[in-house]
């Protein structure tokens, strides 16, 4: 994954270059491996005369060398370690070109680095740049960083640009490789009445999101940080399908979240009623042998839920759980799965005649 990294190789001891032979053909020297590696060298060293020289000889050539697989290391190191005033001015030679140097496989990492680094006000100039090209940066195997750097970077105010787009398309992108994680940096990093035109299209997308191998994320996603009423409809619809949820491989995540999330998240005070609902829905009725924990002990991916609910099990619902599990032993004990389900009995309940606590 391409990120704002450095040229990982140290300078190597038998590097004979100086700064005087550099210089004059710094763009180019920059360019290869050698010089690039002396150039970053030099940058680490505490000499603001050494540093100015390497700065006034490379700005014309920023953008050269910000495609450059040796030379985008020199203009991070730049960035990283020049004076306010020269990250300005290596913030103005980029314009014009932000798009395309987010979406270069080298320069994504420049790009990247500024919006880390920049002074604000230049920092939101490189990211505007981007207006009218969010999708097409979101889509590309590089730009995609570099919009998640924005979100991640920049005061949630001037993103809206970015939210404005995702809003447009947010079912899609939500479902897409790069966009879910785009989606999730949102989540994590502005406030929801910033996004409230994305979470209100929740409802209608969540059982397809929930079992799109990239959708779920974002469905968990909202579970840790959306609103109390986006969890409630989350779990709502999860638990009117928990069988059929709990058996697949992507949605038996969004299952789990679920209960994680009704009992001991940051709502769990205010999501009581879906839990005693959810619980109830997974328990089902006394002797019911469809009830949905029996359809799920020995199913690949159905065990892990019913390992959850032992975990996030409380009070009554506790209780009742074990009374059900501690029938079915015998034939949990005949299956791999079952036999995963005991050993998480075993350390939720105690052995029997062993007593254990409750998690508060």
């Amino acid at each position: 994954m391409p990120g704002a990294g450095e040229d990982s190789a140290a300078p190597r001891p038998e590097c004979r270059l100086t700064l005087e032979e550099v210089l004059p053909r710094l763009v180019q020297a920059a360019q290869e491996q050698e010089g690039s590696r002396f150039l970053q060298a030099k940058l680490e060293e505490p000499s603001s005369e050494d540093r100015d020289r390497i700065f006034t000889a490379a700005l014309p050539g920023t953008v050269k060398m910000a495609v450059d697989a040796f030379g985008n290391f020199v203009v991070q190191k730049l960035l990283e370690k020049g004076s306010l005033d020269q990250r300005r001015a290596l913030a103005e030679q980029l314009k014009g070109e932000v798009y395309r140097l987010s979406t270069h496989r080298y320069a994504c990492r420049v790009i990247q680095k500024g919006l880390q680094v920049l002074p604000k006000d230049s920092q939101e100039t490189v990211a505007q740049e981007l207006t009218g090209s969010v999708i097409q940066c979101i889509e590309n195997m590089h730009g995609n960083h570099v919009i998640q750097k924005c979100v991640e970077h920049l005061a949630p105010e001037a993103i809206n640009f970015i939210v404005d787009a995702l809003d447009k398309r947010m079912e899609l992108m939500a479902a897409h490789m790069y966009g879910c994680r785009v989606i999730q940096r949102l989540l994590e990093h502005c406030p929801t009445t910033q996004l409230q035109g994305i979470l209100e299209q929740i409802p209608s997308c969540i059982s397809k999101l929930a079992r799109d191998k990239h959708g779920n994320y974002v469905v968990q996603c909202i579970l840790d940080h959306g609103r109390v009423e986006d969890k409630k409809r989350i779990i709502d619809a999860i638990r009117r399908q928990v069988v059929e949820f709990s058996k697949s491989k992507v949605s038996s995540n969004v299952v789990e979240k679920c209960f994680e999330i009704a009992t001991v998240g940051a709502h769990a005070p205010l999501l009581q009623e879906e839990r005693t609902a959810l619980f109830h829905t997974m328990l089902g009725e006394p002797n019911d042998p469809n009830a949905p924990i029996q359809m799920l002990m020995h199913d690949k991916f159905g065990n892990y839920t019913v390992q959850c609910v032992i975990k996030y099990s409380r009070g009554a619902d506790r209780d009742l759980l074990q009374q059900r599990l501690a029938a079915a032993e015998p034939e949990l004990k005949g299956s791999a799965t079952g036999r995963h389900i005991i050993a998480a009995m075993n350390r939720e309940f105690g052995r029997p005649g062993e007593k254990v606590a409750q998690t508060s």
